[in-house]
């Protein structure tokens, strides 16, 4: 009985010893290395740890594993196999990570392996690392520098993370740059800011431009960064190109007849001719000035002042222009009612001097000139028909133009038209017309006609006499086919000059 108590006792003693037993090898953590020591967000961080097995170990041991966690146990880099380890021996492993936000991390190290008995060994250490906000990016763009001249430049700053910067001071060291200093109260994660910088360099070659940027970041933290770049100055360039010519023609309503209303007893308004819209031709109203910088700086206050031998017209303005940049204006030519020289001046800033660039056109204003043409006369039964055309041979419009048979010997005006109204004539075109008169073949030698229009506000008036061959007259008053009775050639085309003077010319349209 006795011996079987004392079994039992001995039994006792060694089943907890060997729930508690402790592995021949012993491992730790030596040391741990952060680098770089104050990363940034997206910023590679690497842990190193140093693994030692005790040399008081009376074992070897096989790491199976190394690996970062966070504090939530979950892994975030690992070693794995990285080596074995006989007593005494170290072994460093790298466990390298990004992190996507700022602060404070609280992460361990944990060392797992086995000894030469197949015993798993695992130690932990605790390892802190303190991320920052990414620095703000800083860009610079200045497409093109130029001596004496205002340039820009574009400072752009961005901002990498998702928490916002607060309180950023932008400074800008370059020479005869303005302003040199820019608040930019806060910036949010991922957007950025563009701060425009007036720059006057005032020599060619090379210019550095430094910017620094202090900010604080989502933790409270002030920190700086800086940026430098080198940029190259041209010297200034002055070009600026003046090319006049004619404003575009204006689509207006034309009708190739005229206007034939208020036609006195006659029905020559059968004899319209087609209309439809068309091109107003002939001298401009107006004049386009396209003014043009060739140069490598802007102008600025740019004006063109027009004039003409008789004085200024009205100035317009062009406002400023970039290198390369055109910009066209119209000159109104309402006041110039003679042939002229027509001078544009452009007058501009560029860098710090003024400048002027002249171009010229040679103009003549439009004027319109009635003639008749086409006349044909047919004698029956005593009543001369006159037909023809009202021709205006001027670039200008003519209007209120009135065609009516004037007395003389042996001829009167005659029902049914005595007088045709054939309204307005466009440059180049002409309207049909048609007379008729009582005549005394027997005494008459002329049949006068008269033509009264306006040009420019100014009311004309001119007379032709048309000859009439008596014999011929008569003769054709015996047919009955009227037939012309015409001095000369028939379908000669009877024109109208200064001074009533008579001019017959061969023109059919």
């Amino acid at each position: 009985m006795r011996r079987a108590l004392a079994v039992a006792l001995v039994l006792l003693l060694v089943v907890p010893s060997a729930a508690v037993a402790v592995p021949d090898a012993r491992l730790a953590v030596s040391g741990l290395t952060v680098a770089p020591d104050t990363p940034t967000v997206g910023e590679p961080v690497t842990v190193t740890a140093t693994v030692r097995n005790s040399a008081g170990s009376d074992s070897a041991v096989e790491l199976t594993a190394v690996r970062l966690v966070d504090g939530d146990g979950t892994t975030l880099a690992t070693a794995s196999d990285p080596g074995s380890l006989s007593p005494g021996d170290t072994l460093s492993v790298d466990l390298t990570r990004q992190f996507e936000t700022s602060g404070v991390k609280e992460l361990a190290v944990v060392a797992v392996g086995e000894d030469a008995n197949d015993e798993r060994v695992t130690i932990r250490r605790p390892v802190t690392v303190t991320v920052e906000q990414t620095p703000p990016l800083v860009a610079v763009d200045a497409s093109r520098l130029v001596t004496d001249s205002e340039n820009t430049l574009a400072v752009q700053v961005s901002n990498p993370n998702t928490e916002t910067y607060r309180n950023l001071i932008v400074r800008i060291d370059a020479p005869d740059a303005e302003p040199k200093r820019r608040v930019v109260p806060s910036l949010a994660g991922g957007a950025s800011t563009t701060l425009n910088v007036s720059y006057a360099p005032a020599e060619t070659g090379a210019a550095t431009v430094d910017v620094t940027v202090d900010y604080t970041t989502a933790t409270g933290v002030d920190r700086r960064t800086e940026y430098a770049t080198t940029l190259s100055v041209e010297p200034l360039r002055e070009d600026v190109g003046v090319a006049i010519e004619p404003a575009p023609e204006q689509q207006v309503q034309a009708n190739a007849a005229g206007n034939l209303g208020g036609i006195l007893g006659g029905a020559g308004g059968s004899t319209l001719q087609q209309s439809g819209q068309q091109e107003s031709s002939g001298p401009p109203d107006a004049l386009s000035v396209t003014v043009t910088n060739f140069g490598n700086a802007p102008i600025r206050n740019a004006v063109v002042v027009p004039r003409t031998d008789g004085g200024q017209l009205p100035r317009v303005a062009v406002g400023t222009l970039a290198p390369g940049e055109e910009r066209t204006v119209e000159v109104s030519l309402a006041p110039v009612d003679s042939a002229t020289t027509v001078t544009a001046d452009v007058q501009y800033v560029a860098g710090g001097d003024t400048g002027t660039a002249t171009g010229q056109f040679d103009y003549s204003p439009p004027t319109g000139e009635i003639q008749l043409t086409g006349v044909d006369m047919r004698l029956a039964d005593g009543t001369l028909t006159v037909t023809g055309n009202a021709g205006n041979v001027g670039d200008g419009e003519v209007t209120g133009v009135v065609v009516r048979v004037g007395e003389a010997t042996g001829v009167e005006p005659a029902y049914p038209s005595r007088s045709y109204f054939v309204g307005t004539v466009d440059g180049s075109e002409f309207t049909p017309f048609e007379l008729t008169a009582r005549v005394d073949t027997a005494n008459a030698t002329a049949v006068p006609v008269t033509v009264t229009y306006r040009v420019d506000g100014e009311q004309r008036t001119r007379t032709v006499e048309l000859p009439l061959d008596a014999e011929q007259a008569a003769a054709s008053s015996d047919d009955t086919e009227s037939q012309p009775a015409v001095v000369g050639a028939a379908g000669l085309g009877v024109v109208v000059l200064a001074g009533g003077t008579v001019l017959v010319a061969r023109r059919r349209r």
